[in-house]
């Protein structure tokens, strides 16, 4: 039994004549009866009370019609929702951020995205630290992720949303703390605190790169993945730290003072990251949306 003869019986239950049912599949009439009489041999019943005039169903093929009508009913709903995956209007969306730096671009992608594409499931995964994102693109575990930038690899796409720069931050108690600008070579020797290393932290990578161009490495008595923890250790003198400027909003918890590190301070670019080679529709789509409030906040 073959789709072509479930449409065949269907026209011809539908129009009750075989030269009207033709018309409708615009074929002609011979084949349409010889899929009749090949749907009715393969059933081994008989659908149809043939007249001169027209035909109708006999009771086995008012049974049949019931159940054929929704084979194609479901057979609607499947191809409609292959259509929509198709444009990207459902399906998955697995979607991997960062920690605090993500904090202002994730709520304004699921808002933005789930007005426009609400049958779509979003998969967020997270917080993990960058490096670990990246190995998640590419391992195809991800199809986007809010990360730091750039990531250095040739298979994946990016576009920036916000830029900030690094600052100097010192525990209030410190005897630099009162000067209006503090080299960062004069902390040479002095204990830092930061994120972990070795772990994907662009943030440490940031801290480490500053300090080896002011000519020396960080001494790291403390590490953290969690912002506030270390806003804490250096406000009770643990160690200075090399931080992104947007952590002053947690100058709230107190006895910590931040410099800038000058006109030549790195800045630290944020934003979406996916494999060139992915297909996802949905990922087409997110792509699409203007995500773009206030890129580039002024440096503070």
């Amino acid at each position: 039994m073959e789709l072509r003869h479930l449409r065949g019986f269907l026209a011809v239950a539908q129009e009750q004549s075989f030269t009207r049912a033709a018309g409708k599949l615009h074929m002609a009439q011979p084949p349409l009866s010889q899929r009749i009489r090949e749907l009715e041999e393969e059933l081994g019943v008989k659908l149809f009370e043939r007249c001169t005039r027209s035909v109708h169903l006999t009771r086995a093929g008012e049974s049949f019609l019931e159940g054929v009508q929704s084979i194609f009913l479901q057979l609607d709903k499947a191809v409609e929702a292959a259509r929509q995956v198709e444009r990207g209007e459902s399906g998955l969306l697995r979607v991997g951020y960062t920690g605090r730096a993500s904090q202002q671009l994730l709520p304004r992608l699921v808002l933005s995205f789930r007005q426009r594409y609400p049958q779509v499931q979003l998969d967020i995964q997270g917080p993990h630290p960058t490096g670990l994102l990246r190995s998640r693109l590419l391992e195809g575990q991800l199809d986007v992720a809010l990360c730091f930038l750039p990531l250095g690899d040739a298979q994946i796409d990016t576009r920036s949303f916000i830029s900030s720069e690094f600052m100097l931050a010192l525990p209030a108690s410190h005897p630099l703390a009162a000067r209006e600008h503090v080299p960062l070579a004069m902390l040479a020797g002095e204990p830092f605190v930061g994120y972990p290393s070795h772990q994907g932290f662009h943030l440490r990578d940031g801290m480490d790169a500053a300090c080896r161009d002011a000519g020396f490495t960080p001494h790291v008595v403390h590490e953290s993945e969690t912002s506030q923890v270390l806003i804490c250790h250096i406000a009770a003198g643990t160690g200075v730290s090399v931080i992104p400027a947007e952590l002053q909003a947690l100058e709230h918890l107190g006895g910590v003072v931040f410099k800038s590190l000058g006109v030549d301070a790195p800045r630290l670019q944020h934003g979406m990251a996916w494999l060139r080679s992915n297909r996802n529709p949905a990922l087409r789509n997110l792509l699409g949306l203007d995500l773009a409030e206030n890129p580039h906040p002024p440096a503070r």
